[in-house]
């Protein structure tokens, strides 16, 4: 063990004089204790301003004595290890272990959860042909000897394997579709326009009546007054319906319907001019080859237009940010709670103010998120006029309610039991809400109908009514479905709360009792003579 070696000081003279010190070479006087710890202290710092504990020998005085330090920074240095030391081993696996259980908890939270929502988006073209079309064909008469050439083609078209493996067509003649629209006082085309807004059919396809007659005579009269397309074929839907969905897949369906139809477009024009009697007055006639040779195109009435691209946020984007901003209010109101919390109120007083101060924070949150839309000018009065806006207020405040108050019971929970699974929480309430809402039921697997009854999806379908002026027929259940999820969890919350304070109280009561327990052990072992 390295030694100090005796240090002499000049011990500073006083001149009788002028009262100044001087020194002599021969009076020494031995290092104070401090002195020698402060000299150990300063001698012990490295170069880069590490200091290193020194402990130093108490100084006994005496002639020839020396002090001595148990450890220097040598020994410290010394007693590191590296990582791969043999004495590390047992730490060395423990430690992988712990690794790899938290890589295989990540891992299969990671394939569980995002698997939902990739698996919503998973081969929907195999699935088109669930999306109900209505086809409603009234040219489905002789007339005058015109064959209805417009409507049998259609027919044919749409029972061949490749329309049928991009829509679910229900074909209906002009008797058949009479009988239901006038249950309803309807035309034909009112009952198509009522049964696509009550949502029974994604989109529909209508040949109107004597379509190949009217066709034919006004290539034999040369009027080009006559709206080929409009007086032949017409497709009705709402975007507002599914304004996320209905470009992506609906209109194309129709429009690949056209494309088809157009290249058979020529045989049924042939068909219908091999009637005229006097082929070369007619073909003769400008006016005449101009009807003739006009497409026969597709119209399309779109009775819910999507116009207004902010509207996304509100009701796409913005139902992932509630969930999010709810989870805030419980992270920052948390400390809140706990001074509360040791007011000493009653356990009932105390239960009553964490449940209302929750709601209140909801409430006036969903008033600032509804604003952010009022402020970018969202039209909130199709539906139901200048209350609109109220009505998405209180819809936006249920729909808080209701993931907020999940997420505050999550909380609690993983608190108790695993921390750092919060996040995951966060992931698998989006996912699992958003996976059902953003797809159409119709091209996601049977696994997703439990959208039906998720808050988000709810939420989405009420503001779809608001913002689009879409059917109404489906609000109650809709409302239904909130409010049920705001009371079950409303009333699940202060047992949560009661529970979730027995077991930190528990935590709190063991980690004391394992510090006292630590603390009596290291007197009992310190006062033990070396």
């Amino acid at each position: 063990m390295n030694t100090l070696e005796q240090h002499t000081f000049e011990e500073p003279k006083r001149n009788s004089s002028d009262g100044e010190y001087s020194s002599s070479q021969h009076d020494t006087i031995p290092r104070d204790q401090n002195v020698l710890r402060s000299l150990a202290t300063d001698h012990s710092t490295n170069s880069m301003g590490l200091d290193i504990d020194l402990e130093v020998q108490e100084f006994v005085g005496g002639e020839g004595t020396e002090l001595s330090r148990h450890s220097t920074f040598l020994q410290r240095t010394q007693s590191r290890f590296s990582f791969f030391n043999e004495k590390l081993k047992a730490k060395r696996f423990g430690l992988l272990r712990e690794f790899l259980i938290v890589y295989l908890v990540m891992g299969t939270l990671v394939l569980g959860i995002f698997s939902i929502y990739w698996g919503s988006l998973f081969d929907r073209q195999s699935r088109l042909k669930n999306l109900r079309m209505l086809v409603v064909i009234e040219d489905d008469q002789v007339v005058q000897g015109i064959e209805p050439y417009i409507g049998n083609t259609f027919i044919d078209l749409l029972d061949t394997p490749e329309m049928r493996h991009i829509g679910n067509w229900n074909i209906y003649n002009s008797s058949e579709f009479a009988v239901l629209a006038e249950r309803h006082n309807n035309t034909i085309e009112q009952e198509i326009r009522r049964q696509i807004h009550h949502r029974q059919y994604w989109s529909s396809i209508y040949i109107k009546g004597n379509a190949s007659f009217n066709l034919y005579q006004a290539i034999l009269d040369g009027n080009t007054q006559y709206n080929v397309s409009d007086e032949s074929i017409n497709t009705i839907y709402e975007t507002g319906r599914d304004f996320l969905n209905m470009n992506s897949y609906v209109t194309p369906i129709i429009k690949q319907v056209e494309q088809a139809w157009l290249k058979l477009l020529n045989n049924v024009t042939t068909s219908i001019t091999s009637n005229l009697q006097d082929k070369s007055q007619v073909f003769s006639n400008s006016d005449s080859i101009t009807v003739l040779t006009t497409p026969l195109q597709f119209t399309y009435y779109d009775y819910s237009p999507f116009t207004d691209a902010v509207i996304t946020a509100p009701a796409q984007v913005g139902l992932i940010y509630m969930i999010i901003v709810t989870f805030f209010q419980f992270n920052f109101f948390i400390e809140i709670h706990q001074k509360v919390s040791k007011f000493g109120l009653k356990s009932r007083h105390l239960m009553l103010y964490r449940v209302l101060s929750s709601i209140f924070s909801f409430f006036l949150l969903s008033l600032f998120f509804a604003f952010v839309s009022l402020a970018m000018q969202v039209d909130f009065t199709k539906t139901f006029g200048h209350s609109g806006f109220l009505v998405y207020w209180m819809v936006c405040f249920l729909t808080m309610w209701a993931v907020g108050m999940a997420n505050e019971i999550a909380g609690l929970l993983l608190i108790v039991y695993y921390p750092p699974l919060i996040g995951f929480w966060m992931l698998f309430w989006v996912i699992i809400n958003i996976s059902a809402t953003f797809s159409p039921m119709a091209l996601t697997p049977e696994f997703y109908r439990y959208g039906y009854a998720m808050p988000l999806h709810n939420s989405f379908e009420i503001t779809k009514v608001i913002l689009f002026n879409t059917w109404k027929g489906e609000l109650g259940r809709n409302f239904g479905i909130l409010i049920a999820w705001v009371v079950i969890l409303t009333a699940c919350l202060p047992p949560t709360i009661i529970f979730f304070q027995k077991k930190m109280g528990q935590k709190a009561q063991a980690a004391a009792k394992a510090a006292a327990e630590a603390k009596a052990e290291e007197e009992k072992s310190g006062s033990k003579p070396n």
